[in-house]
């Protein structure tokens, strides 16, 4: 079992680095969204810091850690967006289970449709709708080690003109080395089938004339990533702890970045968060992609609440809330 994990994990990591990198080259990107507060106030370095329900957005692995009951919720509004998510984790005898749904909804979309005179017809406003629904299970192999993976179903509707569905998959690692709290961590997300939205539509070609073709959209793929990252406390005594993460990733459809993240908990109580993306070439990054994050958490019995403020370059910031409950 322990050499079929091993192989796995090496498996997915050849195949995520062996796309390539480039931006547009993958649909469905609701699902690149953050969808943890926690963890996108820290840049996204968390697949190796998750340790409550919003990690199985950045790896299924570390689900395993939890050891009770826990319900996340999450709303922010990403440039006019709706963006949510909520999952649920559960121990259990044999391994943790957990469930999951996230999304985006965009109203307000104006449509107008092209006749074969040339003309331009109004339609009014449509909205495009998108999310992901799923359940994982995620389990210690050995003291040091975990492992999970989940299974889900992606859909996206575009206005009532047509929808697609696809099947993929998440899983992830994570080991704890045995020198201090360092760990290492690894996750390979959205790999399923291609989305290819129903239905067809007019394309007007001239050939000696104007002539009509009846096509059918074109498939595309998910924005599969690729994660490896390490994570362990620089500073910590009995009053409070600062914690950091370091991250790779590798996207299919964009350049590869590196993700600093730092956590500054007091009494295990308070918390604050930055996090900063450095991307490898500057000029091909896209634009407002980089910026500083910031976060604020607060712990008090069961509940959490964390705030994240996220300065997204040239685009406007934006800013998420969430909440967790410890039943």
């Amino acid at each position: 079992m322990r050499k079929l994990l091993a192989l796995l994990t090496l498996f997915m990591a050849g195949q995520a680095y062996g796309q390539i990198s480039k931006a547009g080259q993958a649909g469905a990107k609701f699902l690149s969204l953050p969808y943890s507060v926690r963890g996108e106030s820290m840049g996204g370095a968390f697949t190796a810091v998750g340790d409550d329900p919003s990690v199985i957005f950045y790896n299924p692995a570390g689900t395993a850690l939890i050891t009770q009951k826990a319900l996340y919720f999450v709303a922010g509004n990403w440039w006019g967006n709706y963006v949510s998510g909520i999952s649920y984790v559960t121990p259990t005898k044999k391994g943790n289970l957990s469930i999951f749904v996230s999304g985006v909804y965009v109203g307000g979309i104006e449509a107008y449709e092209l006749t074969s005179d040339a003309d331009i017809i109004y339609k009014g406003t449509i909205a495009y709708m998108a999310s992901q629904v799923g359940f994982g299970y995620s389990t210690f192999l050995t003291d040091k080690f975990a492992f999970g993976v989940d299974l889900k179903l992606i859909y996206e509707g575009f206005g009532g003109y047509s929808t697609a569905y696809s099947i993929a998959m998440d899983a992830g690692t994570y080991y704890h080395v045995g020198f201090g709290d360092l760990v290492i961590a690894s996750s390979f997300r959205h790999f399923g089938f291609d989305l290819k939205p129903s239905g067809t539509y007019v394309r007007y070609e001239y050939d000696n004339g104007l002539v009509e073709n009846v096509v059918s959209y074109t498939s595309y793929k998910l924005p599969t990533v690729f994660n490896l990252g390490i994570s362990g406390s620089l500073y910590s005594n009995s009053y409070s702890r600062l914690r950091g993460s370091f991250e790779i990733v590798h996207p299919v459809d964009n350049l590869e970045y590196y993700v600093v993240g730092l956590e500054y908990s007091i009494l295990n109580m308070v918390f604050i968060r930055t996090g900063y993306k450095i991307y490898t070439n500057e000029k091909e990054a896209v634009n407002g992609a980089n910026g500083l994050n910031f976060g604020l958490g607060i712990r008090y019995g069961r509940f959490a609440l964390d705030y994240g403020y996220y300065m997204k370059g040239i685009m406007p910031s934006v800013n998420q809330l969430s909440i967790l409950y410890n039943f």
